[in-house]
């Protein structure tokens, strides 16, 4: 069984975040693969998180656990950092929305449409649990995790789609 990895800041070592394998694994999605959804410019997670803990290593150490005991570290850089590819519905074309469909994303199903449109983003989302260990990250603004169903009423995904 492969051990987690500590990534710390090279600005401030007390600055960490661990990355266990099954989370590498999961994030594959958002650095390649053809799973819909936003991607990082980044090769690797450790690239990304050595530079989020190098530039922003306050946000990182302030983040406090909130009720459910997850730490959302939202940051942005100067430049864009990847593709947000999930996007409101109301900035689609007539002919976008046209290709709406359900598709599998991971254990999920997903909205999705298709769109030969790129949505650059400066943002970036850490979700951390209580101890600092990685449980997601993705670029783009902070959005709620996926419903069980696109079926499920939900305040944000029921407005918001995958791009394709």
């Amino acid at each position: 069984m492969m051990k987690a990895d500590t990534i710390r800041s090279h600005t401030d070592p007390s600055v960490y975040v661990i990355l266990r394998p099954e989370v590498r694994d999961h994030l594959r999605r958002h650095f390649d693969g053809d799973l819909p959804g936003s991607k990082f410019y980044a090769a690797t997670p450790d690239e990304l998180l050595q530079s989020v803990l190098d530039r922003f290593p306050n946000a990182v150490r302030n983040a406090r656990p909130n009720a459910d005991g997850v730490k959302i570290v939202s940051v942005e850089f100067d430049t864009p950092i990847g593709t947000s590819n999930v996007v409101p519905l109301e900035n689609l074309t007539d002919d976008e929305r046209s290709t709406l469909r359900t598709v599998p994303r991971g254990e999920t199903l997903a909205r999705c449409a298709s769109c030969s449109r790129i949505f650059p983003t400066c943002h970036c989302q850490l979700i951390l649990d209580a101890v600092s260990a990685l449980i997601t990250a993705y670029p783009g603004p902070l959005a709620p995790p996926l419903p069980p169903s696109p079926d499920t009423p939900d305040p944000y995904w029921d407005h918001h789609v995958f791009i394709e």
